[in-house]
């Protein structure tokens, strides 16, 4: 007479964890991981000749443009390297001629 008594409580404590474990809420899916954003570095080096501007982005430098000081220095940028890309005019000086 125990036996069927152990057997049926037993059914039964089965029987509510799994009520209880189909009412719980499904998890939520996890989120995709956000890519950090980029840091980024604005520099300006400033003496008696120039003042250089420089744009560092992952500290890879992105722009770099200088303003000689005098009456008659116009300012000019120095060409950087753009991934994936070879050579060229890469380190030199341009003049923006005609920009408004």
């Amino acid at each position: 007479m125990k036996r069927p008594a152990l057997l049926l409580i037993t059914l039964t404590v089965l029987a509510a964890g799994g009520a209880r474990a189909a009412d719980a809420p499904a998890p939520a899916p996890a989120e995709p991981p956000q890519k950090p954003e980029p840091v980024v570095e604005y520099t300006i080096i400033e003496d008696d000749g120039a003042r250089i501007d420089e744009l560092k982005v992952r500290g890879e430098a992105q722009a770099v443009s200088v303003r000689p000081k005098g009456p008659l220095k116009s300012p000019y940028e120095i060409v950087m390297s753009k991934r994936g890309s070879s050579g060229g005019a890469v380190g030199q000086r341009v003049w923006h001629v005609l920009s408004f």
